[in-house]
C-alpha cells in the first residue's frame, strides 16, 4: 500500500487480522497493529471508542468491541478484538460510527466465528488548486508497471489538459485531451520518465510541475522448472515457488521414483515423480508463484504470453483431469484438461482429437499462449495436436497473475466446478514454465519426456585416464561454462561445447566450477 499511502487518496485496510491491537492493551506492543499505525493508518473503531478499557484484566466475549468470538466458544477462553477497519489519516476521511456486528444487531443466527466490524465514514473531496496536482504514479515512484495509466487531480476550471511525457524534462510527447487519465501505451522497462500536465482554462494555460517515475526492470524471458528429485517442491530452475495450497495437501501428496512396472521408467531410466491424488477438497492443490515474470503481451496487465510444459503419466482409466487453473483461489473451472476420451483442451479454446492422451504412459504436453494475438496451441511429445486462433484474449480468463499481483499466480491440478468430478490421480515427472510463447520448432526440439526433466540438465563428472570427463544430455543452444571462483563467479563459455554433450578437462591445481547454460 505504500505508493497509495504516499498520496492524499483515501485508503482503507480491512479484515480479520487474527491478532489483537496494541491500543487495547495497557502495555503490550502487538506488532501488527503497531506496524499499521506506523504507516499512517488509524483504527476507526478504537478512535470512536477511546474510553473502552484496556487489558488487563482479560476481556469477556461480549465486552464492547470484542470480535473473537461471538458466542464465547474460544478453546482457551481468550477473547480479543482482532477484526479491524483502518483508514488513512489526513486524506479527507472522517469516521462517523463504528460498531461490532453479530446476532444481537444483524443476522441471526450469526454465520461466522468472528463478529464483523461496520464503520461509516464521510469523505471530503480535496479542493483542487489552479494547477494539476496529486499525480499517480506519485513523483519519484520506482518499479512502475510498463503499462501504467497516468492520472492526476485536475486543476480548477480546467477545460483541457496538455500532457508532456518523455525521458527528459519536461517531456517531448505532447498530447491535448479533455479527460484527466492518460494512457501512454506500453512504456520501456527500466526507464525514468518525466511528465507534466498543463491545464487549459478560459483565462489561459496554467503550467504544472514536472513529475518523474521509473519503470520496472523486466528481465528477458524466464524459465522455471520443478523436477521433484529431492522428494519436495523445491525448484530445479528459476526463481519460482511451488507450494501446497492448503494444510491438507501435504498429507495427500507422495513422491517417488519409477520402478519400471507399476510406474514405468522414462526412456528406460528411473525418474523422480510427484504423485498427485484426485483432489476432493476445493482448497487442495499446488500453487505456483512466478517471482520474475511481469505483465506482458502488447500492453497487458497480466501474463499473456507463456508456455506450460508437463511430463505426466495418467493412470487408467482416463477421466477428467484438471491441469491448471488461472484462478489460484479455485473459484471457477480449471483452464486446461484431459477429458475421458483422451482429448486435450477446454471448450473455451479448443480440443484436440480423441486419443491424443493415452493412459499409463509418459507424455510431454505443452500449452503455448499468445493471448493478445488470440492464439493458443497444444502439443504432445513435440507435435502440435490442437490450436485456437481467433480474436484477442488479452487479460482475459486464460491470462495469469504476475509478480505485480500479490499472492500465488496459478493453481495446479484442481477444479472449482462441483457439478461433477474433474480431478484425477496422476504422476508428474517435471513441470516447466516460461513467460513467452515458445515456437513450434522449439517445442519439437524438446520432444518426448526425459527422466532428468524438460529444460533441466544434469552434469556428470567421471575420471577418464588423466582427465576429468564431463557428460550431459545435449540440446540445441546448450553449452558448458566454467569459472575458477564463485566469489564472485566469472563464468566463461567453454569452447566447442555449444550443442555438444561432453568435455574432457585436464587436471589442474586449482578448483574449477562448471555449469550448463542455454544460450
Amino acid at each position: 500500500m505504500k505508493p497509495f499511502l504516499a498520496t492524499d487518496e483515501p485508503c482503507f485496510l480491512t479484515g480479520d487480522f487474527n491478532a489483537p491491537s496494541h491500543l487495547d492493551y495497557a502495555n503490550f506492543p502487538w506488532p501488527v497493529s503497531t506496524a499499521v499505525h506506523a504507516e499512517g493508518l488509524l483504527d476507526s473503531y478504537r478512535l470512536l471508542h477511546a474510553t473502552n478499557r484496556t487489558f488487563p484484566p482479560p476481556f469477556a466475549f461480549d465486552a464492547p468491541g470484542i470480535t473473537w468470538t461471538p458466542d464465547g466458544a474460544a478453546a482457551d477462553n481468550t477473547f480479543d478484538r482482532i477484526d479491524f477497519v483502518y483508514f488513512s489519516d489526513g486524506d479527507g476521511v472522517t469516521p462517523l460510527a463504528s460498531a461490532e456486528q453479530d446476532s444481537r444487531n444483524n443476522l441471526s443466527p450469526w454465520p461466522s466465528d468472528h463478529r464483523a466490524v461496520l464503520s461509516t465514514f464521510r469523505l471530503t473531496p480535496l479542493v483542487p488548486s489552479a494547477k494539476a496536482t496529486r499525480p499517480f504514479p506519485i513523483s519519484g515512484a520506482a518499479n512502475v508497471a510498463t503499462n501504467a495509466r497516468l492520472s492526476w487531480l485536475s486543476g480548477s476550471n480546467a477545460t483541457a489538459h496538455v500532457i508532456r511525457l518523455g525521458t527528459s524534462s519536461p517531456g517531448s510527447l505532447v498530447v491535448t485531451q479533455a479527460a484527466a487519465p492518460f494512457n501512454p501505451g506500453l512504456l520501456a522497462s527500466n526507464t525514468t520518465y518525466f511528465w507534466r500536465v498543463d491545464e487549459v482554462t478560459s483565462s489561459g494555460v496554467v503550467t504544472g510541475d514536472v513529475w518523474t517515475f521509473t519503470t520496472i526492470t523486466h528481465k528477458g524471458s524466464t524459465v522455471y522448472e520443478w523436477t521433484f528429485d529431492h522428494a519436495n517442491l523445491e525448484a530445479a530452475l528459476g526463481n519460482g515457488v511451488m507450494s501446497y495450497a492448503d494444510a491438507a495437501t501435504p498429507g495427500l501428496t507422495m513422491f517417488g521414483t519409477t520402478e519400471g512396472t507399476a510406474v514405468p521408467h522414462i526412456g528406460g531410466q528411473p525418474a523422480s515423480y510427484l504423485n498427485v491424488p484426485a483432489f476432493t477438497g476445493l482448497a487442495n492443490g499446488y500453487f505456483l508463484t512466478l517471482n520474475d515474470s511481469g505483465p506482458n503481451g502488447s500492453g497487458g496487465t497480466y501474463i499473456n504470453q507463456f508456455t506450460f510444459l508437463f511430463d505426466v503419466l495418467i493412470p487408467g482409466p482416463l477421466n477428467w483431469t484438471a491441469l491448471f487453473n488461472t484462478n489460484p483461489l479455485n473459484a471457477n473451472d480449471a483452464d486446461w484438461y484431459v477429458d475421458p476420451t483422451g482429448r486435450l483442451g477446454i471448450s473455451g479454446l479448443a480440443y484436440s482429437d480423441p486419443g491424443v492422451i493415452t493412459a499409463n504412459s509418459w507424455q510431454r504436453i505443452a500449452f503455448v499462449a499468445d493471448l493478445g494475438a488470440g492464439v493458443v496451441t497444444y502439443y504432445r511429445d513435440g507435435v502440435q495436436v490442437g490450436q485456437r486462433a481467433g480474436g484477442s484474449l488479452l487479460d482475459g480468463r486464460f491470462s495469469l497473475y504476475s509478480n505485480l499481483d500479490g499472492g500465488p499466480d496459478v493453481l495446479l491440478f484442481n477444479e472449482g466446478n462441483t457439478s461433477g468430478v474433474y480431478t484425477h490421480a496422476l504422476y508428474v515427472n517435471s513441470i516447466a514454465f516460461t513467460d513467452r510463447a515458445m515456437k513450434g520448432g522449439e517445442i519439437a526440439a524438446l520432444g518426448s519426456p526425459r527422466a532428468e526433466g524438460i529444460f533441466f540438465r544434469r552434469l556428470r563428472a567421471t575420471r577418464s585416464g588423466s582427465n576429468v570427463s564431463l557428460r550431459w544430455n545435449g540440446a540445441a543452444n546448450v553449452g558448458l561454462q566454467r569459472s575458477l571462483t564463485l566469489s564472485p563467479a566469472n563464468w566463461q563459455d567453454v569452447p566447442g561445447t555449444l550443442d555438444g554433450n561432453s568435455y574432457a578437462q585436464p587436471p589442474t591445481n586449482a578448483a574449477t566450477f562448471f555449469r550448463l547454460v542455454q544460450q
